[in-house]
Protein backbone atom coordinates (compact mmCIF):
# COMPACT_ATOMS: atom_id res chain seq x y z
CA UNK A 1 0.00 0.00 0.00
CA UNK A 2 1.55 3.04 -0.83
CA UNK A 3 2.14 6.02 1.86
CA UNK A 4 -0.52 8.39 0.63
CA UNK A 5 -3.09 5.43 0.72
CA UNK A 6 -2.26 4.86 3.98
CA UNK A 7 -2.25 8.71 4.84
CA UNK A 8 -5.96 8.80 3.76
CA UNK A 9 -7.03 5.68 5.19
CA UNK A 10 -5.64 7.53 8.89
CA UNK A 11 -7.71 10.09 8.22
CA UNK A 12 -10.83 8.56 7.25
CA UNK A 13 -10.66 6.28 10.23
CA UNK A 14 -9.95 9.21 12.54
CA UNK A 15 -12.98 10.83 11.66
CA UNK A 16 -16.18 9.16 13.77
CA UNK A 17 -14.16 9.79 16.90
CA UNK A 18 -15.33 13.76 16.23
CA UNK A 19 -18.83 12.71 16.51
CA UNK A 20 -21.48 15.41 18.17
CA UNK A 21 -20.51 17.42 21.30
CA UNK A 22 -21.97 20.60 23.00
CA UNK A 23 -20.32 23.72 22.29
CA UNK A 24 -19.60 23.85 26.39
CA UNK A 25 -17.91 20.45 26.50
CA UNK A 26 -15.69 21.04 23.38
CA UNK A 27 -14.25 24.65 25.75
CA UNK A 28 -13.53 23.13 28.41
CA UNK A 29 -12.21 19.68 26.97
CA UNK A 30 -10.73 19.97 23.64
CA UNK A 31 -11.25 16.23 23.38
CA UNK A 32 -14.62 15.75 24.32
CA UNK A 33 -16.14 14.78 20.99
CA UNK A 34 -13.01 12.20 20.14
CA UNK A 35 -14.25 9.61 22.71
CA UNK A 36 -16.59 8.40 20.78
CA UNK A 37 -14.06 7.47 18.19
CA UNK A 38 -13.36 3.96 20.97
CA UNK A 39 -14.92 0.97 19.37
CA UNK A 40 -15.35 -1.03 16.13
CA UNK A 41 -16.89 0.25 13.23
CA UNK A 42 -17.89 -1.65 9.63
CA UNK A 43 -16.35 0.67 6.65
CA UNK A 44 -18.37 0.64 3.67
CA UNK A 45 -16.06 2.60 0.52
CA UNK A 46 -16.19 3.26 -3.16
CA UNK A 47 -11.90 2.18 -2.76
CA UNK A 48 -12.01 -0.60 0.33
CA UNK A 49 -9.11 0.31 1.91
CA UNK A 50 -7.86 -3.24 2.15
CA UNK A 51 -7.34 -3.25 -0.85
CA UNK A 52 -10.42 -5.36 -1.81
CA UNK A 53 -12.24 -5.05 -4.72
CA UNK A 54 -15.51 -2.40 -4.67
CA UNK A 55 -18.22 -3.39 -2.12
CA UNK A 56 -15.87 -5.35 -0.22
CA UNK A 57 -16.45 -4.53 4.15
CA UNK A 58 -13.40 -3.82 5.85
CA UNK A 59 -13.17 -3.96 9.50
CA UNK A 60 -11.93 -0.43 11.87
CA UNK A 61 -11.30 -1.05 15.46
CA UNK A 62 -10.40 2.18 17.42
CA UNK A 63 -8.72 1.83 21.02
CA UNK A 64 -8.86 5.16 22.13
CA UNK A 65 -7.36 6.99 25.51
CA UNK A 66 -7.31 10.37 27.04
CA UNK A 67 -4.15 11.44 28.50
CA UNK A 68 -2.96 15.08 30.58
CA UNK A 69 -2.71 17.26 26.89
CA UNK A 70 -3.00 14.31 24.56
CA UNK A 71 -5.69 11.91 23.22
CA UNK A 72 -4.86 9.22 21.03
CA UNK A 73 -6.00 6.22 19.09
CA UNK A 74 -4.43 2.91 18.12
CA UNK A 75 -6.23 1.60 14.70
CA UNK A 76 -6.51 -1.56 12.87
CA UNK A 77 -7.81 -2.41 10.03
CA UNK A 78 -8.75 -5.72 9.27
CA UNK A 79 -6.96 -6.66 12.54
CA UNK A 80 -3.81 -5.08 10.55
CA UNK A 81 -2.28 -2.28 13.15
CA UNK A 82 -2.69 0.73 10.77
CA UNK A 83 -1.72 3.90 12.99
CA UNK A 84 -1.86 5.36 16.26
CA UNK A 85 -2.85 9.02 16.15
CA UNK A 86 -2.41 11.57 18.50
CA UNK A 87 -4.38 14.53 19.01
CA UNK A 88 -3.28 17.51 20.82
CA UNK A 89 -5.40 20.99 21.68
CA UNK A 90 -5.34 23.57 18.76
CA UNK A 91 -5.67 27.24 18.57
CA UNK A 92 -9.05 27.90 18.70
CA UNK A 93 -12.18 25.86 20.04
CA UNK A 94 -13.09 23.48 17.59
CA UNK A 95 -9.74 23.40 16.20
CA UNK A 96 -7.00 20.14 17.02
CA UNK A 97 -3.72 19.21 15.65
CA UNK A 98 -2.39 15.32 14.73
CA UNK A 99 0.41 13.55 14.10
CA UNK A 100 0.04 9.86 12.57
CA UNK A 101 2.57 7.67 13.68
CA UNK A 102 2.95 4.25 12.23
CA UNK A 103 3.50 1.18 13.43
CA UNK A 104 7.75 1.03 12.44
CA UNK A 105 7.72 4.62 14.48
CA UNK A 106 8.02 7.03 11.26
CA UNK A 107 5.54 9.96 12.23
CA UNK A 108 3.72 12.00 9.25
CA UNK A 109 3.56 15.70 9.35
CA UNK A 110 1.31 17.26 11.68
CA UNK A 111 -2.47 17.91 10.80
CA UNK A 112 -5.42 19.87 11.20
CA UNK A 113 -8.44 19.28 11.78
CA UNK A 114 -11.26 21.75 12.13
CA UNK A 115 -14.61 20.98 13.91
CA UNK A 116 -17.77 22.60 12.37
CA UNK A 117 -21.02 20.94 14.05
CA UNK A 118 -21.76 17.88 12.50
CA UNK A 119 -18.96 18.68 9.72
CA UNK A 120 -15.54 18.44 10.18
CA UNK A 121 -12.22 18.73 7.68
CA UNK A 122 -9.33 16.79 8.26
CA UNK A 123 -6.11 18.37 6.17
CA UNK A 124 -2.39 16.84 6.20
CA UNK A 125 0.02 18.34 4.19
CA UNK A 126 3.55 17.85 3.67
CA UNK A 127 6.40 19.03 5.69
CA UNK A 128 7.73 22.03 5.20
CA UNK A 129 10.06 22.03 2.68
CA UNK A 130 8.92 18.40 0.93
CA UNK A 131 6.99 17.51 -2.08
CA UNK A 132 4.07 15.57 -2.21
CA UNK A 133 -0.08 15.64 -2.29
CA UNK A 134 -1.61 17.21 0.02
CA UNK A 135 -4.83 15.12 1.67
CA UNK A 136 -7.94 16.27 2.77
CA UNK A 137 -11.56 14.47 4.42
CA UNK A 138 -14.75 15.47 4.64
CA UNK A 139 -17.14 14.28 7.35
CA UNK A 140 -20.44 14.49 7.97
CA UNK A 141 -21.81 12.62 11.70
CA UNK A 142 -25.02 11.17 10.09
CA UNK A 143 -26.01 9.79 13.78
CA UNK A 144 -23.95 8.61 16.78
CA UNK A 145 -23.81 5.48 14.49
CA UNK A 146 -22.64 7.12 11.26
CA UNK A 147 -20.20 8.84 9.44
CA UNK A 148 -20.43 10.05 6.12
CA UNK A 149 -16.68 10.61 4.47
CA UNK A 150 -15.26 11.77 1.22
CA UNK A 151 -11.62 11.68 1.07
CA UNK A 152 -9.88 14.61 -1.56
CA UNK A 153 -6.11 14.74 -2.93
CA UNK A 154 -4.55 18.28 -4.23
CA UNK A 155 -1.57 17.99 -6.31
CA UNK A 156 -1.42 21.85 -6.35
CA UNK A 157 -1.06 22.65 -2.96
CA UNK A 158 -4.49 22.73 -2.16
CA UNK A 159 -6.30 25.44 -4.99
CA UNK A 160 -7.73 22.50 -6.38
CA UNK A 161 -9.32 18.68 -5.30
CA UNK A 162 -9.82 15.35 -6.78
CA UNK A 163 -12.21 13.21 -4.86
CA UNK A 164 -10.40 9.67 -4.06
CA UNK A 165 -12.71 7.94 -2.14
CA UNK A 166 -16.02 8.01 -0.35
CA UNK A 167 -17.95 6.01 1.62
CA UNK A 168 -19.66 5.50 5.22
CA UNK A 169 -18.54 4.08 8.66
CA UNK A 170 -21.00 2.00 10.99
CA UNK A 171 -20.41 1.22 14.14
CA UNK A 172 -20.77 -2.37 14.98
CA UNK A 173 -23.22 -3.30 17.06
CA UNK A 174 -25.08 -0.13 17.40
CA UNK A 175 -24.89 2.36 20.09
CA UNK A 176 -22.77 2.23 22.44
CA UNK A 177 -20.96 -0.03 20.28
Amino acid sequence: MNPHTILRIAIAASMPCLAIATAAGSQSDPFAELAIYDGRWDVRATHPWSGAPAGAVDRLESRCRRFTRYFACEQTVNDKPLMLIVYTAGDAPGHLHTRMIAPDGRAGARGDLSLDGRHWTYLDKPTAGLQGPWSRVENIVVDHDHIRFEEYESRDEGKTWTLANAGIEERVGGEGG
